[in-house]
C-alpha cells in the first residue's frame, strides 16, 4: 500500500514538473511577444532617426556645395567686372585722351582697333553680367531647396542673422543696370587728379559700376551665414548620430534578449514534453 502511495506521489511530482515547465514555456512565449512588440517600436524609431541622419547629411553636403559654388562664382564675376571697369577707362584714355596721357603699350595700335577692342570688352561684360544673373537664379533655386528642410526651418526660426539666405535674391542681380553705363566716359588727368573721393564716386560710370559691384559683395557674405548654419546642422547631426548609436545598442540588446526568451521557451516546451513522455512511461509501467 505504501509502495502504491509512493508511486502515486512520484507521478504527482512528475505532473507538477510537467505543468511547471509548460507554464514557464508559456511565460517565455509571452515575453517573446512583448519583446517583439518593443523591437517593432524600436525599428520604427530607428528608421525615423536613420532618415533624419541621412536627411541632415544630405542637407550638410548641399549647403557645403552651394557655399563653395557661390564663393567661387561670385569672386569670378567680381574680378571680371572689376577688370572691365579698369580696362574700359584705360581704353577711353587711349581713344579720347591726349598723346601725353596714352600708355606706351597702346601707342602703336590704331584707333579703329582700339574701338574694336572696346566693343569686344563691352560685349564681353554684357555676357558676363547675363551669366551672373543666371547664376543668381541657380543659387536661388538651390537655396530654396535647402530652406525647405525641416531642420533648417527650425534653425532659422530660432536664430537671427540669416538675412541673405531668407532674402530676395533678385536684389543682387545686375538686370538692366549696365544698359546706361557710359562706355565712352573720359576724364582728363588734370581733372581726375583734382577730384575729391566723393566727387569721383559721384561720377555716373562709377555709380553704375557700384550698383552692380556692391550687390556682388553683399551676396558674397552669404558664405558666413552658410558657415553658421553648417555648424548648427553638424551639431544636430552629431547628436542624432550619438543617440542613434545608443539606440542601436539598445536594439541589439533587445534582440539578444528576445532570442534568449525564444530559446528558453523552446527548452521548456521540450522539457515539458520529455517529462510527459516519462510520465506516460511510468503510468504504463505501473499498470503492468
Amino acid at each position: 500500500m505504501r509502495r502504491e502511495q509512493k508511486k502515486n506521489k512520484n507521478l504527482i511530482i512528475i505532473i507538477i514538473l510537467a505543468g511547471l515547465c509548460t507554464l514557464l514555456s508559456f511565460f517565455f512565449d509571452q515575453r517573446v511577444i512583448q519583446t517583439e512588440d518593443k523591437i517593432r517600436e524600436l525599428e520604427i524609431q530607428l528608421n525615423d532617426k536613420r532618415v533624419n541622419i541621412i536627411n541632415l547629411q544630405s542637407t550638410i553636403n548641399s549647403t557645403i556645395e552651394l557655399s563653395y559654388d557661390i564663393i567661387k562664382s561670385i569672386n569670378y564675376y567680381k574680378d571680371r567686372i572689376d577688370l572691365f571697369y579698369l580696362y574700359n577707362g584705360i581704353l577711353n584714355v587711349q581713344v579720347f585722351g591726349s598723346e601725353d596721357e596714352k600708355t606706351k603699350f597702346f601707342k602703336n595700335i590704331d584707333r579703329d582697333k582700339l574701338l574694336k577692342l572696346k566693343s569686344d570688352y563691352k560685349r564681353n561684360a554684357e555676357n558676363i553680367l547675363k551669366s551672373y544673373d543666371f547664376k543668381i537664379d541657380e543659387i536661388k533655386i538651390l537655396n530654396e531647396q535647402i530652406l525647405k528642410n525641416e531642420f533648417v526651418k527650425d534653425i532659422l526660426n530660432k536664430n537671427d542673422g540669416y538675412e541673405i539666405i531668407q532674402g530676395n535674391f533678385d536684389n543682387y542681380k545686375a538686370k538692366d543696370k549696365f544698359e546706361k553705363f557710359p562706355f565712352d566716359k573720359y576724364l582728363p588727368n588734370d581733372e581726375l587728379l583734382n577730384m575729391t573721393e566723393e566727387e569721383f564716386q559721384n561720377q555716373d560710370d562709377y555709380l553704375i559700376y557700384s550698383k552692380i559691384r556692391d550687390p556682388m559683395n553683399e551676396i558674397d557674405n552669404i558664405e558666413y551665414e552658410y558657415w553658421d548654419l553648417l555648424q548648427r546642422l553638424k551639431v544636430r547631426y552629431n547628436n542624432y548620430f550619438a543617440f542613434f548609436s545608443d539606440d542601436l545598442k539598445y536594439y541589439g540588446t533587445q534582440k539578444n534578449k528576445n532570442n534568449l526568451y525564444i530559446l528558453l521557451s523552446i527548452f521548456f516546451q521540450i522539457l515539458s514534453l520529455t517529462i510527459l513522455l516519462f510520465l506516460f512511461k511510468k503510468m504504463i509501467e505501473q499498470k503492468k
